[in-house]
């Protein structure tokens, strides 16, 4: 518990043996996807070593490495396993405590909270792929991990760019939301430009440890369209969810205390903001086929056209496109 109240503060009556199994969840469904089992398995031989006396700079950078994943894994833990440790588990059933002395929070206080336990972990695991890409020479176990492969070969690996091209207050949430609209834009914008073999070229590149000037030259002309039309594609959704039971929107109500609804987002400044990002989108898109037209033989494995067939919506329009 001494080590959890580095990261969080929590009372001096709390009990290890309540959050542990929460801990154990965190590092298994978030922590080891993201760094690999091989690199877990350092970590965790490390931990259990006691940090010992007299560390190298190698070890130096592992015990940092180490505060990094505990500050994540201790904030997502408490956010998983919320409900559960605010309520008793008995043979007769689930419980909740009461005290003449402490009152629970209220519900706004509670979404605010698990709001920041959230954030705060998985911006941490932002941190941790930050760090080991800065010192990926003293960490080959995540180097050589399929994680690392996936990420390798991204157009967009990380927060920390998209969020140089689109301000989304470097928030992991907000990029993994994003990743299957990134997905589809290069799979039915991005490839289509480049063609197979530019395309195929380009992620055989990106998994190099230095990839080639040329794929480098082109890799912000790729991301920006990549950005704009996937947070446009995001903006549209207006914070809609799709379950078993159909489309829902999450907003948040102004009245207090104030609560989660499920309820449908007003569309105006949704419609602006998506036209105008959808449009920047496309422009960059433009950009991207000027810049290949402008070195053709840099990149004579494109596909000989890079035009794209005009296409129109025409509900109410005066107008008909055929």
């Amino acid at each position: 518990m001494e080590e959890i109240r580095t990261f969080l503060s929590v009372s001096a009556s709390s009990e290890f043996d309540i959050v542990a199994p929460h801990i154990a969840n965190a590092e298994r469904d978030y922590l080891v996807p993201v760094i690999g089992a091989g690199l877990y398995d350092r970590l965790t031989a490390f931990y259990n070593a006691g940090f010992p006396d007299g560390l190298d700079e190698v070890h130096e950078k592992t015990a940092q490495l180490l505060i990094f994943v505990q500050s994540a894994v201790i904030h997502i833990a408490y956010w998983i396993g919320f409900d559960v440790l605010n309520s008793v588990i008995t043979d007769t059933g689930f419980k909740r405590t009461e005290s003449t002395t402490v009152k629970g929070l209220y519900k706004y206080q509670e979404e605010n909270l698990k709001n920041y336990l959230r954030t705060s972990g998985f911006n941490g695991l932002d941190t941790v792929l930050q760090y080991l890409e800065i010192n990926l020479d003293d960490f080959e176990e995540f180097s050589a991990s399929p994680a690392f492969s996936l990420l390798k070969t991204s157009f967009i690996p990380t927060t920390y760019i998209f969020n140089d091209i689109v301000f989304i207050n470097n928030s992991r949430l907000t990029f993994l939301r994003m990743k299957s609209h990134i997905r589809l834009i290069e799979d039915t914008e991005i490839a289509p430009i480049l063609g197979p073999a530019a395309y195929e070229y380009i992620k055989a590149e990106l998994a190099k440890p230095t990839p080639a000037s040329k794929v480098l030259a082109i890799l912000p002309y790729i991301r920006k369209p990549l950005a704009y039309l996937a947070s446009a594609m995001l903006m549209e959704e207006s914070g809609a969810d799709l379950t078993d039971n159909g489309l829902y929107f999450t907003s948040i109500s102004t009245s207090y205390p104030s609560d989660t609804n499920f309820k449908p987002a007003s569309p105006d400044r949704i419609a602006i903001l998506v036209t105008r990002n959808r449009d920047l989108g496309n422009a960059y898109l433009d950009l991207l086929r000027g810049y290949l037209s402008a070195n053709t033989s840099a990149w004579t494995e494109v596909a000989p056209s890079t035009g794209k067939l005009f296409r129109r919506n025409n509900t109410d329009k005066k107008t008909f496109w055929a």
